[in-house]
């Protein structure tokens, strides 16, 4: 068991962290991050859980089989991306020509700045209303984690405002990293209220990553174009402190909060234990998988790839979809999650079988390869100060908010569209100005 959990471990690692084979630098800080998530969601939860308590041993076996299978694909779809030469869809689509020109110019990255604080103080109105309207807070509701995936009684006012809530918590997540950028720049209190104001509002909706996520993004970006390998060591070992903070959040709050209803059972739970139950990524796996072969689910035949664009609880929305196989049930209403956080390599096997276990791995990380190598080439031209962080920040936000459709198009969202308006926005005014004049002045 100890040989197949490594094998596990590895394989998720690759999927989370796999660009170091083709990027092995602390600018890659598209990877760093996820040494933080590969620490409390795979390692610890591999070492402490007994895997046969979710599944049987023949369910664990092709688990590990799957993984470790689209692992090498993945492996090889990278090393293939890299050296790939054009490809024209995801050029034009990604523009990064726009970056690199923006290293020269300065007018793109203030413009961008400005449509930044705009969009982002909206959002901050639209969202503090919803909460206003819905007439709780997440974090101080009864029953905080459903109230955070708004089941049952939340659901009821939530689905009048679910769009502009959504939608204005996702554009302050992603536009907070550019004001954050402008304020190490400028020192302005008036953008540093605006940061702490989103800080809490995404705070208080018990989004426990999101809420610090910019931050640690910026750091990252700054120690990345910094040359202290000291201060980079740090940081590394600082992400898997702030990481495994943020998985016993919810232990942590039934310590100090024993009546807000957090966890009910919090008694002799090991460090161990408190860090792995707040990223349950391989439990809800193996229950998944478990579930799908002992009901004997059908395969998808990617109908999942395109489920996520059609709103609310669609059949085929992927996080509804994963719910339904694990609960074995129609109705997920009452049920308190998000849906479950599934491997590419899974995805494909749900998909088409062990043909997808090769396939969808293999594309996605074609995909990931190339789009690496174009963000490698910027970066390396990138210095430290406020626009070489703001470049990087916009290659960041290209990878994670427009790659995206490329590189995890076996789960397509329509909450992809808010970066994509933001994204068009700017690109908008690039085109009009021709970089004579700035946006929103």
């Amino acid at each position: 068991m100890l040989f197949t959990k490594i094998l596990i471990c590895f394989s998720m690692c690759v999927f989370t962290i796999g660009t170091y084979f083709i990027w092995f630098d602390r600018k890659n800080v598209l990877n760093h991050l996820g040494i933080g998530l590969c620490f409390v969601a795979y390692v610890i939860p591999l070492f402490v859980f007994d895997l046969n308590d979710f599944a049987t041993d023949n369910t664990i076996n092709q688990y590990a089989i799957i993984n470790i299978l689209g692992a090498l694909t993945f492996i090889l779809g990278l090393l293939i991306g890299v050296r790939w030469k054009s490809l024209i869809l995801v050029d034009t689509v990604m523009k990064f020509s726009t970056a690199t020109d923006g290293i020269v110019n300065p007018k793109f990255g203030i413009g961008v700045i400005k449509a930044s604080k705009v969009i982002y103080t909206i959002c901050l109105v639209i969202m503090a209303l919803c909460f206003l309207y819905m007439g709780f807070l997440p974090m101080f509701a009864a029953d905080p984690y459903s109230a955070k995936q708004f089941k049952g009684i939340y659901n009821i006012r939530y689905h009048d405002v679910a769009l502009f809530y959504r939608t204005s918590k996702q554009l302050i997540q992603l536009l907070m990293p550019f004001l954050l950028i402008s304020f190490f720049d400028k020192k302005s209190k008036n953008i540093l209220l605006l940061i702490v104001i989103g800080v809490i509002l995404i705070a208080v909706s018990l989004s426990r990553s999101e809420a610090v996520t910019g931050l640690i993004l910026i750091f990252s970006i700054i120690i990345a174009l910094k040359k202290s390998k000291k201060v980079f060591i740090y940081y590394l070992l600082s992400l898997i402190f702030v990481y495994s903070l943020g998985s016993s959040f919810w232990i942590i709050a039934s310590v100090y909060f024993p009546k807000a209803g957090y966890v009910h059972e919090i008694d002799n739970l090991s460090i161990g234990y408190a860090i792995a139950s707040g990223a349950p990524d391989i439990p809800d796996q193996l229950s998944f998988l478990e579930a799908f072969n002992s009901n004997h689910i059908d395969f998808t035949y990617g109908l999942t790839f395109v489920g996520g664009l059609i709103p609310f609880n669609f059949k085929w929305n992927p996080s509804v979809w994963t719910l339904l196989v694990a609960n074995d049930t129609d109705d997920i209403s009452e049920i308190a999650s998000g849906g479950l956080r599934l491997p590419v390599s899974l995805w494909g096997y749900v998909s088409f079988g062990w043909l997808g276990v090769v396939v969808v791995p293999f594309f996605s990380a074609f995909l990931i390869g190339y789009i690496t190598k174009k963000i490698k080439s910027i970066v390396n031209k990138l210095t430290a100060g406020a626009n070489g962080y703001l470049i990087f920040y916009w290659l960041v936000f290209l990878y994670l908010n427009i790659g995206i459709v490329f590189t995890s198009f076996y789960t397509l969202s329509i909450y992809f569209l808010p970066g994509f308006v933001f994204y068009a926005m700017v690109n908008y005014f690039i085109k009009k100005t021709n970089h004579k004049r700035l946006p929103f002045n």
